[in-house]
């Protein structure tokens, strides 16, 4: 696994500029893995980059009696996959908030939990139980953040880690050094393809099933 010493060892090596201290790069490599994680706009079409798999977990939420409404719990990141109830019935997952919306315009029903979406952080359900019930929840965490020197990017294959975060760091760093530059930005636009480049390998080996995330917005 590729340390965030030797990431950042990389990213100075290449940019050669001490204006830019560890921390600075470190945040740039965060970035990187942050960025690829909430989903990217894909290299293949019209969609966003699927999720990285090794970010995949299994959480509970406990529902109001009053609320419609719970957060989602603090390590969620994109991409609610599944939701049963405490007797271990699947729970359908709506949509989108629209059709949510249509479906309950008032979110006032009292029952059992039928229908649920998540929106904006919080996961919307519908019936409110009158009892509190204990929600399992599917879905893909946010990485944890790299701050030891020991430290590997959470989530990102082994064999794109090098290709994909180091080449992120350096088109958002020369493209600050390159700033005012008359004529095309040579590093930045170099990185830039190197990255995307890398990106849409990615993308071809990743399995099949998870490459159906189409951009939409229903806000």
């Amino acid at each position: 696994m590729a340390t965030l010493l030797q990431l950042r060892t990389l990213v100075s090596t290449i940019i050669q500029d001490d204006a830019f201290t560890d921390d600075m790069i470190d945040a740039y490599l965060n970035d990187g893995v942050n960025e690829i994680a909430a989903g990217m706009q894909s290299t293949l079409g019209d969609s966003i980059i699927p999720p990285l798999p090794k970010l995949f977990t299994i959480d509970t939420v406990d529902t109001d009696t009053v609320d419609a409404y719970v957060p989602m719990p603090v390590t969620f990141g994109r991409d609610l996959q599944f939701v049963a109830g405490s007797n271990g019935v699947e729970i359908d997952i709506c949509n989108s908030m629209i059709e949510f919306s249509e479906s309950y315009p008032l979110m006032d029903r009292d029952g059992d939990v039928v229908e649920v979406i998540e929106y904006g952080g919080n996961l919307y359900y519908q019936g409110i139980p009158t009892v509190m019930d204990e929600l399992t929840v599917h879905f893909y965490r946010l990485p944890v953040e790299m701050s030891a020197d020991s430290d590997t990017p959470d989530g990102i294959p082994l064999s794109f880690q090098k290709k994909l975060l180091v080449n992120f760091a350096c088109k958002e760093i020369f493209n600050l050094i390159e700033d005012g530059i008359e004529g095309q930005k040579i590093n930045t636009t170099k990185h830039t393809n190197l990255f995307l480049i890398a990106l849409r390998v990615f993308e071809l080996l990743a399995p099949a099933d998870s490459r159906s995330l189409f951009l939409w917005s229903d806000e």
